[in-house]
């Protein structure tokens, strides 16, 4: 069987199965609406001797019947060819598969929900995705000023300890200089 999906007008109205109001909603059907001519056998014709596609309705009084009908359909050349392949369903049947297919279009909304949500979500974490790179990229950069004043620091402590290292030896020399020249 061929998966081909179809956009069906829904008027609900209110009942005992607790629709609300009158609302038209643009929904997909729950199974294909229509098999191609070519996508099931045995061949069934119609009175133009051309194999006929089968189709399913998803009104509330014809849930789920399926039946054949000319491939011109309404168009110029049809032949008016309309066979039923489905009995008649009980009024049991009828509520039950209304309930199942408004299940499955309740079903389908609130996925599509969650996929906006998971959407919006996504591009949430990827604002903060970037937001870290930079905070990454700001660590990074005091990470290298720090290791470069501490550098820094280095070479003036060992400055500084150079210097004072002179300072001692040329206090020295001048002491020894000092006790040298003061005995003699």
């Amino acid at each position: 069987m061929a998966s081909s999906s179809s956009r069906s007008l829904r008027w609900s109205a209110s009942s005992s199965r607790g629709r609300g109001g009158w609302e038209m909603e643009r929904l997909t059907a729950p199974v294909p609406y229509r098999v191609g001519p070519y996508d099931y056998s045995p061949a069934v014709k119609c009175l133009c001797n051309r194999k006929a596609p089968w189709w399913t309705l998803w009104s509330d009084d014809n849930l789920g019947w399926r039946y054949y009908r000319c491939p011109s359909r309404l168009k110029l050349g049809d032949c008016g060819y309309y066979a039923w392949i489905d009995r008649q369903t009980t009024k049991y049947e009828r509520i039950l598969l209304c309930d199942l297919r408004d299940a499955v279009w309740q079903l389908r909304k609130e996925k599509t929900k969650e996929q906006q949500q998971v959407q919006r979500v996504q591009e949430e974490n990827g604002h903060l995705r970037q937001l870290i790179v930079q905070l990454e990229k700001k660590k990074d950069d005091l990470k290298k000023k720090m290791e470069e004043k501490e550098q820094l620091e280095i070479m003036e402590n060992n400055n500084f300890t150079c210097f004072r290292r002179c300072i001692e030896v040329f206090a020295l020399l001048g002491l020894l200089f000092v006790l040298k020249y003061s005995t003699m």
